[in-house]
């Protein structure tokens, strides 16, 4: 999501602020012209002064002329990177780049907001469940409102619905409700990801709180005491809500970055009881060096899960934190009661989202085994000539992989039936973990929801929306043991 604001202009579409201000600004550029030339032929056709103005026209002409040189020669120099106008760049690359930047805010008018996903016209759902599998799943209405229920893939049943209120603030079209927490008396916490705030409703969709003065993203997930460990960004002051709050230097060049936190929310208030600080916790514990790993030099870390410890075992104990960090390709096992991290996993691992505790001495980690800027290539200045004879690696896709925290292994669960299914999300998805060696995974990029398990694909489908040829994206699905809660 952009810095700019994103406007509702009518029925499920969105556009950004910045684009309508490229449009606004094309239609009046062509518009002028438009005028200008109606002007020049209506004179020149009524025979009004047309020597004198005709030499005023071939002057104007050739100067305009002059002109488009002198851009166009700035404009390629600007390309190639090989002069500096000082002042003048901004000009030349704003307006030489300007059709196509209109262009794109004409495609960005027309299309849905980013909550829906095309449904691919070959698309064949499958359901072959038996028992019930219960899901809370947040999705835009048909108000472009958002909505959180509970439904049931055995049979698509609907069991109970949400709707935000309007007192949480108007949503824009893109905004994202993330990763709902079903509690025990059928209310429900949530949040606006990348923003604030997060909140909880009652079993009628009424406000009990709303917590304002951090930014939450990604994931939500009860203590054993019931308080909510949550995502977090700290806001800065001047209200910005995503915060360069890290900093370092190399070569004489200084690099900042997004820093992320963890917070202690108490549930009952909304209260925030603790806050940790990504980057301090890791260089505190002398692991500040693992930053430098990540290609993103804007957003070294991306912490997208918190996975609190419910009980004490041999490898952890109540109240620990396992942290999985996309872009540092780990997961840290963080103890908050002395700020230790105690164990970094990592190893096979690309890109991952999703850590889960699984028994008392197993992880299981949705590995996307992805590239972390999803295979574009980042250097374009030359341009090298491709191989005849090229090594030929696996044809990568996602997994469910188990951690070991005895042996420290890892094992990829169901990789056949995840490499013929070509299950595959570059960014986002998430596994839960269903009686009988079942699982259900989200392939957040496509929207596509599944049930596997040792027999095969027991259910492939997509969260239908109201808008033709497209379904819902689905916004971290959790799995319910049980509606009402208990």
């Amino acid at each position: 999501m952009t810095a700019a604001s994103i406007l509702y202009i009518g029925p499920g579409g969105g556009v950004t602020i910045g684009a309508l201000v490229v449009i606004l600004i094309g239609g009046v550029v062509l518009m002028a012209v438009g005028f200008i030339v109606w002007l020049r032929l209506k004179r020149f056709f009524r025979g009004e002064g047309k020597a004198k103005r005709s030499a005023k026209v071939f002057t104007q002409f050739i100067a305009l002329l002059a002109v488009l040189a002198v851009f166009g020669w700035m404009s390629k120099h600007r390309a190639k990177g090989e002069r500096d106008f000082g002042w003048a760049n901004g000009f030349v690359d704003g307006l030489s780049g300007f059709p196509d930047a209109f262009k794109q805010s004409v495609k960005e008018v027309q299309k849905l907001p980013q909550t829906y996903v095309s449904t691919p016209s070959d698309f064949v759902p499958l359901n072959l469940l038996e028992e019930d599998v219960l899901t809370l799943t947040a999705y835009s209405n048909e108000e472009e409102g958002r909505q959180i229920a509970v439904r049931n893939l055995r049979n698509g049943e609907e069991l109970h619905r949400w709707v935000l209120p309007d007192t949480l603030g108007p949503l824009k079209p893109h905004w994202r409700v993330h990763h709902p927490l079903l509690l025990k008396d059928n209310s429900v916490v949530s949040f606006i990801t990348n923003r604030s705030p997060l909140f909880r409703l009652d079993a009628a969709s009424n406000v009990m709180w709303r917590q304002d003065s951090l930014s939450f993203h990604h994931a939500v997930n009860p203590a054993a005491n019931g308080d909510l460990w949550v995502c977090a960004m700290r806001w800065e002051r001047g209200g910005r809500h995503i915060a360069y709050r890290g900093r370092y230097s190399m070569g004489g060049k200084t690099v900042q970055f997004l820093d992320n936190s963890v917070a202690r929310i108490d549930p009952e208030t909304g209260y925030i009881l603790e806050v940790h600080s990504m980057v301090e916790v890791l260089q505190n514990n002398g692991l500040d060096h693992l930053i430098l790993r990540s290609g993103d030099a804007q957003d070294p870390l991306h912490l997208n899960d918190v996975e609190p410890a419910l009980t004490n075992t041999a490898h952890f104990l109540e109240g620990d934190l396992f942290l999985s960090f996309r872009n540092l390709q780990c997961v840290l096992q963080f103890r908050p009661a002395t700020g230790e991290v105690l164990r970094v996993i990592d190893g096979p691992l690309a890109a991952q989202h999703d850590v889960d505790i699984v028994n008392d001495s197993t992880l299981a980690i949705f590995n996307n085994n992805a590239q972390e800027n999803m295979g574009v290539y980042t250097n374009t200045a030359h341009n090298y000539p491709t191989s005849k004879d090229q090594v030929e690696l696996a044809q990568y896709h996602s997994e469910i992989t188990l951690f070991d925290l005895s042996s420290g292994e890892f094992l990829p669960v169901l990789p056949g039936l995840m490499g013929s299914e070509d299950i595959m999300t570059f960014s986002e998805g998430l596994q839960e973990a269903l009686p009988g060696d079942r699982w259900f995974l989200e392939e957040q990029n496509s929207g596509v929801l599944w049930v596997v398990g040792p027999e095969g694909v027991l259910y492939r489908g997509v969260h239908e929306a109201h808008h033709a040829g497209h379904h819902h994206l689905p916004n971290w699905t959790r799995v319910l043991d049980a509606f009402p809660a208990e």
